[in-house]
């Protein structure tokens, strides 16, 4: 699908709130929604209010850069490209630039060897006999009935292990034969890591599986037992020469000069907590970098959810540890020579309010947009004081002087807390 946006400018996206039952990811062909991930941090709730933020820039899409630097999943990204802006998508980890690279830096279904069109190509992945690979091996039990939990790794029903393996060996195959480029690879792989991702017996994070197929209730075997089946991406054309990058964001902020205009809007969503995107999301990375890590077929210890190590040593974020998200965040927002700075943050995360606010001040003329959002709980029926945090944009204008203190900018989310949480403790 190749579809040029039309909506109205930003102001057209507030009419575009995430809808359940219109948006399942696995469903719409609607650009902004069709095939996201499962992913804690996933603003595709919280899109219009994005948009907000970005409208009242006054900035025109049509002449404006706009730099996300913790892309994830790439909603905001696409949200960008969706608004007509030229997009820089960035994120250090190897599965977001894929996915990135195929929604947000393609506009087209590609063309592929020996003519074949995009639709060709995905029937010819779908129809390959099953094989049993480092994914079956390694991360389905030997038999999907007679499984033995204190053994058996149950990330994937077998069938559907058989059918990751032999789809990423035959794009593995065409990419050691010279042919795929960059960009067709990632046509082929971002519709495997979504399959990956909905097929999985998981509640959305790899760093464990269900007990049994679907866990004690079993209401999602409708996805994990159903046969894996690659979908089309969807595409859109806006005209613009977007770009998708891997590396560190705050490396990233030192070399924007020279690569975007002077009106440009940096994107800043941080990981919120202590939790590592590389460890919840390793199967994935392993999808994509199949490079097939050396592990025990079978748990034998501590190695029980597989999750691959490489993330400590290449991509471990300060943004993970409260006494180091804060020197972090300064330092990139030193960086960043921007117009505009929108950064997305939570009253859960690591980095003080206050210190946040205090930041951002620093840096300009600050606004704040606000929305309450449900905590994030591993159980439903686990009792929470407080189970509404606040969601929040602060806009910063880097050329302006600040119009509000940074207690007046606290006081007014923090008010919001409260009225979301009247019985809780803030």
């Amino acid at each position: 699908m190749n579809r040029r946006p039309d909506h109205g400018g930003p102001s057209g996206m507030l009419a575009m709130e995430w809808n359940a039952a219109r948006h399942s990811a696995g469903q719409t062909d609607e650009y902004l929604y069709s095939q996201l991930i499962p992913y804690i941090g996933n603003k595709r709730k919280l899109l219009g209010l994005i948009a907000q933020a970005i409208a009242a820039t006054g900035e025109i899409p049509a002449r404006t850069d706009f730099v996300d630097l913790f892309a994830g999943t790439g909603v905001v990204s696409r949200l960008a490209k969706w608004l007509g802006f030229r997009v820089l998508s960035n994120d250090w980890e190897p599965y977001s630039e894929v996915l990135n690279r195929c929604h947000v830096g393609t506009s087209a279904p590609p063309c592929f060897h020996d003519g074949r069109d995009y639709a060709q190509v995905m029937a010819e992945l779908n129809a390959l006999p099953p094989l049993e690979g480092w994914v079956t091996r390694h991360l389905c039990p030997d038999d999907d009935v007679q499984y033995d939990t204190a053994r058996d790794r149950m990330f994937y029903m077998r069938k559907n292990g058989m059918r990751i393996d032999a789809i990423r060996e035959r794009i593995a195959q065409w990419d050691h034969d010279g042919l795929l480029d960059a960009g067709q690879r990632a046509c082929l792989l971002a519709p495997l890591l979504y399959s990956a991702s909905y097929n999985s017996n998981t509640s959305g994070l790899f760093k464990g599986f269900h007990r049994g197929w679907g866990g004690r209730t079993g209401t999602a075997l409708y996805r994990i037992a159903a046969d894996l089946h690659l979908q089309p991406a969807c595409f859109i054309d806006n005209g613009r020469d977007n770009a998708v990058m891997r590396m560190d964001a705050h490396a990233l902020a030192t070399q924007l000069a020279g690569q975007v205009g002077e009106a440009a809007i940096a994107y800043v969503d941080p990981p919120y907590n202590q939790h590592p995107y590389g460890a919840n999301y390793h199967v994935l990375n392993t999808v994509t970098l199949w490079d097939q890590p050396e592990l025990a077929p079978k748990i034998t210890g501590r190695d029980k959810a597989a999750i691959r190590q490489d993330w400590r040593t290449q991509r471990r974020s300060p943004y993970n540890h409260r006494h180091q998200a804060l020197a972090a965040y300064r330092d990139l927002l030193s960086a960043l020579d921007t117009r505009w700075i929108a950064t997305s943050y939570s009253t859960d995360g690591f980095i003080p309010l206050h210190d946040m606010v205090r930041a951002n001040c620093e840096r300009g003329d600050v606004r704040v947009f606000t929305r309450g959002y449900k905590r994030y709980r591993v159980s439903r029926q686990r009792y929470s004081a407080r189970p509404m945090t606040v969601e929040f944009i602060l806009l910063t204008d880097t050329r302006g002087r600040g119009a509000s203190t940074p207690d007046q900018i606290v006081q007014e989310i923090m008010a919001m807390e409260a009225r979301l949480n009247p019985s809780g403790h803030i």
